[in-house]
């Protein structure tokens, strides 16, 4: 009995290892209203799976790191489905501080684009508790200059 849970348990391990990882990109920041000290961005993202089994997510939690420097943060309890194969739009409200915001500001002066990377987990409906990380790097740039994300 010990030796048939211990295989259960070490197959479902190796089953979580082997997981396509979904590919997150950010496609849009929306700014919202905010205090004096903290301000809400909504962050827009596109989600491909790569699997040919459907992504049903639960929510989402991320980072949003600009120039090197952290920006936002957010959790979501949002449901989306992504389709095998396929892809799908999210959005998450994200906070950040006025410090962090300063600081982009003061550093976006003399810059054309902006260098992104995206860290944090889509958490799944089933099975329970599961979830599945993701890290994207990529550029920002005006209208009419865009660039592929790169991974």
């Amino acid at each position: 009995m010990r030796l048939a849970a211990l295989a259960w348990l070490l197959a479902a391990a190796a089953g979580c290892a082997t997981a396509p990882q979904p590919d997150v990109f950010v496609i849009g920041l929306e700014p919202l209203e905010g205090g004096t000290l903290e301000q809400r961005v909504r962050v827009d993202l596109r989600v491909q799976n790569p699997s040919t089994e459907p992504l049903s997510a639960a929510g989402m939690s991320l980072r949003l790191i600009v120039n090197g420097q952290p920006l936002a943060r957010g959790v979501s309890n949002e449901h989306f489905t992504v389709p095998p194969l396929g892809e799908a739009t999210a959005s998450i409200v994200t906070s950040t501080t006025l410090i962090d915001l300063m600081r982009q500001v003061y550093g976006a002066q003399s810059r054309t684009s902006l260098d992104y990377r995206l860290e944090g987990k889509l958490y799944l409906d089933s099975p329970p508790g599961r979830s599945l990380s993701f890290e994207t790097e990529g550029t920002l740039e005006p209208p009419g200059a865009a660039r592929a994300p790169t991974r």
